[in-house]
């Protein structure tokens, strides 16, 4: 395949997860699309040095990761944005308490500390394994374990006694 159509593929594919990852180092939605952006003309220009073209998405992340780390220390400010992830209940109650309970563990998770907020969010919400994620991060599989270990311990010290991590979604198995 044609690198420009490989990269029609990956943006067609990966720009809405990128651009969610992005949003979580730079919390402001224009500046993660405009990262992403940036990041697919990189990924572009650096197609020769993926390992792996059966599993671009660990390197896209990568490259994702390293711009917003470059944007974040040129730009200090940070301007949260409100996120809700999607509802499922019907019921007005319901969705009350769920939005409650969704601003509360969304605000615990980008509470953590960036070393462990970013193996949380690539864990649970975009559902990379482990090995992606270590080899997103350039870190060993047992530093990412250990760093969703604390996540989690931390989300639990914020959250009180009644929090689950199948709150952090259905991409939750035991690890």
């Amino acid at each position: 395949m044609e690198p420009k159509d490989q990269l029609m593929q990956w943006v067609q594919q990966y720009y809405a997860r990128l651009t969610y990852i992005a949003f979580n180092y730079v919390r402001d939605q224009s500046r993660a699309e405009d990262l992403v952006q940036e990041s697919f003309v990189n990924a572009f220009l650096s197609t020769h040095q993926l390992k792996d073209p059966t599993r671009p998405f660990p390197w896209l992340v990568r490259i994702v990761i390293n711009q917003c780390l470059n944007a974040t220390r040129k730009n200090r400010r940070e301007q949260p944005t409100e996120f809700l992830p999607e509802l499922r209940s019907k019921s007005t109650e319901d969705i009350y308490m769920q939005r409650s309970r969704d601003r509360e563990v969304y605000a615990a998770i980008m509470s953590l500390p960036e070393k462990f907020r970013v193996p949380v969010i690539l864990y649970y919400f975009e559902e990379l394994s482990i090995r992606e994620i270590a080899d997103a991060l350039k870190l060993s599989e047992g530093a990412i374990k250990t760093r969703l270990r604390r996540g989690r311990d931390q989300l639990r010290i914020k959250l009180g006694g009644g929090f689950d991590t199948d709150e952090l979604g259905d991409a939750y198995t035991s690890g």
